[in-house]
């Protein structure tokens, strides 16, 4: 009786592994892709690229439609009025007059071409704007996609020790056969091993619905493996792309063309118009046509004060730009470092391996000898286990920090 409860104990591990396995292949059956055009995708799925585009032809209509009433501006009056007069017959003792005058204001001088101006900073300002949503989506979908690759990297070091430690687990047993060892340690190998099954279970499905969280914004592409190992730019190309500092000067070149437009209200506006006025009254001596051109100065002394403000408003923004240059140095210094720790500390991390991979091997002959008892074994092979995945957190760091580096020094991420 107890052989055939051992054989169906054995008989439902066999089969929970088939089902780690199994989700295990399926987390690593998939091609990876290029990093590249994952982004791409991701771009084209947020449509990025479609909103700017609309903003920028509404941007064009808008210009279109200023430069048009600089020159069309025009209004239509009309009036119409009844006269009675007690000198006429009573027959005829009233009359009516109709006037009609059409008039165009002309910006001869160009006092609306700050509007113009403004909005192509706009549209400059909404491009840098893109570039800085395309490289943090970049920044973000990289960081996702290392800790995919870093779970799965994980997820394989842990079935690969499952298995080993299954065999030993047999050998185990068959040492329990023969009373070399106890029934305790049995159970607490086991129990070990049923630890690590529950993480490997925990890890395929934490793959699972990272996966599924990555093809949101991808849905046409593989998931990618970062594979970058040199940084292949400079920092002053890295420099060179600073979305945030360029918007920021922007803002400053509105606010500067603001007050130039409000010193330039004071230029004078050209009407020009022709009116009709129809006359009924006998005593007249027929209807009047007529053609006007006008001059309008305006004159408010409030606008001197609102002109000084928006240039006070300007130079305030330009030296926010030193505040962006430092942030993005900053940006620049640790990710360096993050990229040079990494690659420091996995070249250490390597080298120590054998090691410790060799001390595992004689651990093992030890403790199934039983010349060392169950906790100094496992306290070597969870000090192996813990440098693999120190390796494998020193990679995806380093792959990281490269593949940003490189992306932004390029320029290619804000194409």
């Amino acid at each position: 009786m107890k052989e055939i409860a051992q054989e169906k104990i054995e008989s439902k591990e066999k089969i929970m592994i088939k089902k780690i396995v199994t989700l295990s292949l399926l987390a690593f059956s998939v091609a990876h892709a290029d990093m590249t055009s994952f982004y791409k995708d991701a771009v084209k799925t947020l449509q990025y690229e479609k909103s700017y585009n609309l903003y920028k032809t509404s941007n064009k209509t808008s210009q279109s439609a200023i430069t048009y009433s600089k020159y069309t501006n025009f209004t239509l009056d009309a009036r119409y009025s009844k006269t009675y007069a007690h000198s006429l017959p009573i027959s005829s003792g009233s009359f009516n007059t109709t006037d009609i005058s059409l008039n165009d204001s002309l910006d001869l001088f160009g006092k609306n071409n700050y509007k113009i101006q403004t909005l192509c900073l706009d549209v400059k300002s909404e491009k840098k704007k893109l570039n800085f949503k395309k490289e943090q989506l970049f920044i973000s979908l990289a960081n996702m996609v290392a800790l995919y690759n870093k779970t799965q990297m994980q997820l394989k070091i842990h079935q690969e020790f499952y298995k080993k430690q299954q065999k030993i687990y047999a050998k185990l047993e068959n040492l329990a056969k023969n009373g070399d060892i106890t029934a305790l340690d049995i159970l607490r190998f086991k129990n070990t091993l049923t630890t690590l099954q529950t993480k490997i279970v925990a890890q395929t499905q934490e793959l699972v619905k990272m996966k599924a969280q990555l093809h949101l914004y991808a849905p046409n592409q593989n998931i990618p493996k970062l594979t970058q190992t040199k940084i292949l730019y400079s920092e002053k190309d890295f420099l060179a792309h600073n979305p945030q500092a360029s918007i920021n000067t922007l803002d400053a070149q509105k606010l500067l063309a603001q007050a130039q437009g409000i010193d330039k209200q004071y230029m004078p506006n050209v009407t020009v118009g022709v009116s009709y006025e129809k006359l009924d009254d006998p005593t007249s001596y027929g209807d009047n046509h007529s053609f006007n051109v006008g001059i309008q100065i305006p004159l408010n002394g409030g606008n001197f004060k609102k002109i000084e403000a928006l240039k006070v408003a300007s130079l305030n923004r330009q030296t926010q730009s030193v505040t962006y240059k430092i942030q993005r140095k900053n940006e620049y210094i640790r990710d360096y470092q993050a990229y040079l720790n990494a690659k420091n500390q996995l070249a250490v991390l390597e080298k120590s391996l054998k090691d410790f991979q060799q001390s595992e091997v004689t651990i093992e002959k030890a403790y199934l000898k039983q010349y060392v008892d169950f906790n100094t074994y496992l306290q070597v092979l969870q000090q192996t286990l813990h440098v693999k995945k120190q390796i494998i957190a020193m990679q995806t760091t380093q792959h990281l920090e490269a593949t940003i580096i490189n992306a932004i020094a390029s320029g290619k991420v804000y194409e």
